[in-house]
């Protein structure tokens, strides 16, 4: 029940931020440095753990308003992760879906509160596989907090 719970509250923040569709002849792209904090749920013995990661990586959009996105950078406990996903842009919200490959998760991630050298992001990660608890720092479920700031941005 609780899980619902956590689930319906972070649903309903993701889906709140996004307000009329935003209609763009531009497209953009730009390149960031991204730091996130967050907690795992670990796969052994239904562990919570804390972790970090510095990214480095590039958002494109289209005149459309779709998005791709990557990053790849240094985490700990992991050493290394990335991530790959699309999405959509609605006025200054960006929702994206996608996949981490190592250590693997398909995550939901909003952007809100751009600033004036970047913009706050919060995720959610949810690995649908039977999880291999041999494998280290294998988790259920992530949820992150992170700020991104600009390197080059283009129109």
């Amino acid at each position: 029940m609780k899980k619902l719970l956590l689930i319906s509250l972070l649903s309903f923040f993701f889906f709140s931020n996004i307000d009329a569709q935003e209609i763009s002849s531009e497209k953009s792209k730009h390149s960031f440095v991204e730091w996130n904090f967050g907690v795992a749920y670990m796969t052994e013995d239904d562990f919570v753990f804390p972790g970090t990661s510095v990214l480095w990586g590039g958002t494109y959009i289209n005149e459309n308003n779709l998005i791709f996105e990557y990053e790849a950078g240094f985490a700990l406990p992991s050493l290394v992760t990335g991530k790959l996903g699309i999405g959509k842009k609605f006025n200054n919200t960006k929702v994206i879906v996608g996949v981490r490959p190592f250590p693997f998760n398909l995550y939901l991630q909003s952007s809100f509160t751009k600033g004036k050298k970047g913009y706050w992001i919060t995720s959610i990660e949810f690995n649908p596989l039977n999880s291999d608890a041999s494998l280290s720092f294998q988790s259920k479920a992530i949820l992150n907090l992170g700020y991104r700031w600009y390197i080059i941005k283009n129109k």
